[in-house]
């Protein structure tokens, strides 16, 4: 059986108002970031990603945070009011930027958010992947990055990777619901250790998301509803109720639904390579409650990315549920292949 995997641990940082407290309060969500990665590991659990996430800060202090910062922990600079060149510049330089919008449905606003997710991607089609516009509003908090920023108190998010241990149980004789079930516990687990350790409050975005070959497309495949066929989206709705039911209320916070961030899945990277889907499907997918449109790796075309992102605008507020946007256009056709830094070799889809 495939141990779980804590995908991240996330520390949410105290309002920062100036560079000393910036420099101490990044050291001190190390430092408990750090401790707790040993513990875990001393349990045999492991960690794949440390994160800080602070409360929206000023472009003055996001710059300032680059003089201090590691290479293993991640840093979102929250939901700050930045303008396009300084939001390129913090991405290019490794910080994830996540921009909000929480108003209806506007063209010209997605042609803006459109125009600066291209000049990122034309310097390094790595930093639009620290790039994401959320649609929802200011007091949203999750773990999952880039779409993260602090509330302003001082706490732990966790989020795991767990499709193969679903499969594995499935595979094993168990139902589904009673996979979800052993699956949780173990998350709990987690969840209760962590909190112990930190003395900090410990929330839980029950997502559930894949890492390459812990695909959530495998999933589907196992329970014959294939994300490719119209039973997909009866899938999602059911593995959502799921997640649901057995979450524990009073932890939870973020997206806690299914996701299929395109550049994540083996899966859908096979079915991208073989030309079975778009950029525009994954907008269907997002129909039943799956968390957004992610990581699609699609031709430079700012109109059509326009509309794709007016259309993600459209559908947030018909569900009236978060969602997060996260696109990397490049110079290249659909079918052809660009290397996209950790997510390796990525198939570019049509929109």
């Amino acid at each position: 059986m495939k141990n779980l995997v804590v995908r991240a641990i996330t520390y949410f940082t105290g309002i920062v108002k100036n560079k000393d407290y910036l420099s101490t309060e990044f050291h001190n969500a190390c430092r408990v970031l750090d401790y707790l990665e040993s513990e875990l590991k001393k349990r045999n659990i492991d960690v794949f990603t440390k994160r800080v996430s602070f409360t929206g800060l000023s472009a003055e202090l996001a710059f300032e945070l680059l003089d201090f910062t590691r290479e293993d922990v991640l840093v979102s600079i929250g939901y700050g009011r930045l303008n396009p060149e300084e939001i390129i510049q913090l991405a290019e330089n490794g910080l994830y930027v996540p921009l909000i919008y929480d108003n209806e449905p506007s063209v010209d606003n997605a042609r803006l958010f459109s125009e600066i997710i291209h000049r990122a991607s034309e310097r390094d089609p790595t930093a639009s992947t620290r790039i994401s516009i959320g649609f929802h509003r200011a007091d949203f908090q999750t773990p999952y990055f880039p779409d993260s920023s602090s509330s302003g108190i001082k706490s732990i998010g966790l989020s795991f990777i767990y499709p193969r241990c679903l499969i594995d149980y499935v595979k094993s004789g168990y139902s589904l619901n009673d996979a979800f079930i052993k699956v949780f516990d173990e998350i709990h687990g987690v969840a209760n250790l962590v909190s112990q350790l930190s003395e900090l409050p410990v929330y839980v975005d029950y997502s559930l998301s894949p890492w390459i070959d812990n695909s959530v497309v495998e999933l589907y495949d196992l329970m014959n509803l294939s994300i490719l066929e119209p039973g997909a989206l009866y899938f999602t709705w059911i593995l959502n109720n799921y997640i649901n039911r057995y979450s524990n209320k009073e932890l939870r916070t973020g997206f806690n639904e299914v996701m299929l961030p395109y550049a994540e899945d083996k899966l859908l990277l096979d079915y991208g390579a073989r030309g079975l889907i778009r950029a525009r499907d994954f907008l269907f997918y997002a129909s039943t409650c799956v968390a957004g449109v992610d990581m699609i790796v699609v031709p430079e075309d700012i109109n059509s990315l326009t509309l794709l992102i007016a259309s993600g605008m459209a559908l947030s507020a018909v569900k009236s549920k978060p969602m997060s946007f996260r696109a990397i256009p490049v110079q290249s056709k659909p079918g052809e292949l660009i290397k996209l830094g950790k997510f390796g070799v990525v198939p570019v889809i049509p929109y």
